[in-house]
């Protein structure tokens, strides 16, 4: 009997090591899109493209803006490969191997979708200050945001 157990044990061995594991980009489904601070109009600086979303040239480095696509966090100067996703309750903290045009560099976010479709950006995993974000849409980048004065 426990040699048997051991046979159907060494059979079930290579199946468990290659099975699929939720990766970063499963965890991170509710994140994907382009995020922008709640008081800055979409089409300031979002642009429509072939593959959706970027950011409008030249970029402002002073934004508050992050696009994530997939496993690919991206900011108007730095693009990060989502490494790890860690969940604590409702937030999930990204950890981020980054690029820019002079450095590489890992780094971190916490993040957590809200009810109302919000998203928001803590500065520590345990509470503290958070930063709203909205979620801009195709649909955000022809009109302006009148409220804001800016086009």
């Amino acid at each position: 009997m426990i040699a048997r157990l051991r046979r159907a044990a060494l059979y079930l061995l290579p199946i468990a090591m290659f099975a699929p594991v939720p990766d970063a980009l499963s965890q991170t489904r509710d994140l994907q899109g382009a995020w922008l601070d709640g008081d800055i109009a979409c089409a300031s600086v979002f642009a429509s493209t072939r593959n959706g979303i970027g950011f409008k040239r030249p970029a402002n480095a002073f934004i508050p803006a992050f696009i994530i696509t997939g496993r690919r966090l991206s900011t108007s100067l730095a693009t990060c490969r989502i490494v790890k996703v860690l969940a604590t309750g409702d937030r999930q903290t990204l950890t981020l191997h980054c690029t820019t045009s002079i450095a590489s560099d890992t780094a971190r976010a916490i993040l957590a979708p809200a009810a109302d479709g919000m998203l928001y950006r803590y500065f520590a995993s345990d509470g503290g200050v958070a930063a709203k974000y909205k979620r801009c849409g195709p649909q955000d980048l022809t009109t302006a945001d009148r409220s804001t004065g800016t086009d």
